[in-house]
């Protein structure tokens, strides 16, 4: 069984999308566990659904890392896999895909999709593995999966990196070694909007995390950046390519 481990706060329409999703898929064993960090919206989605493969709880700490590490706590399959409460699996196989690769290795599984600005959908594709890791989070962390076993071998998630929780896993795995395999496709739908970008109010604690990655992995000085800068950054790198690799007389789309 997969362990969707799903954080929330004051977003019942898009947590209720977002399980919809979920319900969607192909692959029916599977368990959500959505843990409320707000006032316990979250939790009357989850009743209202009536689904025995949906559980909720409140956070009993404070804060989306503590949500995520109460979510793992009540865990009860052999892979969890995160997925935030404005994103959405779009491929109904998506955790068919994720299962495929984890009954035959333990690896870390991460995949690719769109970011949806609600009026445009950037695609948003990280790559092979690769070194990259060291210097940008391409990672989705919605999408993202790895046996719990592994997880814990990896120490679990470190709540004093905040927003960086992720990448900070994604290094300890990188680093010892563990297989990362890559799912193309339209498989998450990524939500853009002011409460999880980069540039929004949070900017100086984001900053203060990123830093205080830095130096917990020996990294240098890096930029703040978002997965929708990163995006467009690919989109941009792709676009300058382009004329270079067309025969004469074809204009690239």
């Amino acid at each position: 069984m997969i362990s969707v481990l799903i954080p929330t706060r004051n977003r019942p329409g898009h947590l209720r999308q977002a399980l919809a999703s979920l319900l969607r898929q192909t692959f029916p064993r599977f368990e959500a566990v959505v843990v409320d960090d707000g006032d316990g919206e979250g939790m009357g989605v989850v009743a209202s659904l009536a689904d025995p493969r949906l559980r909720a709880f409140p956070n009993p700490g404070r804060g989306q890392v503590e949500a995520r590490q109460h979510a793992l706590a009540q865990a009860r399959g052999e892979a969890v896999l995160f997925l935030d409460d404005d994103d959405l699996l779009l491929d109904p196989a998506y955790l068919y895909r994720v299962w495929r690769v984890l009954s035959k290795e333990e690896a870390l599984v991460y995949g690719e999709g769109v970011l949806d600005l609600g009026f445009w959908e950037i695609p948003f594709r990280p790559g092979e593995p690769g070194d990259w890791i060291l210097r940008d989070n391409r990672i989705l962390a919605s999408g993202t999966a790895l046996p719990l076993r592994l997880l814990r071998k990896l120490g679990g998630l470190d709540p004093s990196l905040g927003d960086y929780w992720d990448w900070d896993l994604w290094l300890r795995a990188y680093r010892a070694g563990f297989p990362f395999r890559y799912l193309k496709g339209r498989g998450i739908g990524i939500r853009v909007h002011g409460d999880n970008q980069s540039h929004g109010n949070r900017l100086e604690e984001r900053r203060l995390f990123l830093e205080r990655l830095c130096r917990k992995h020996g990294l240098p000085p890096l930029e703040l950046k978002d997965h929708l800068l990163l995006a467009l950054e690919a989109q941009a790198a792709k676009e300058s390519l382009a004329p270079a690799l067309c025969p004469p007389g074809i204009v690239p789309l």
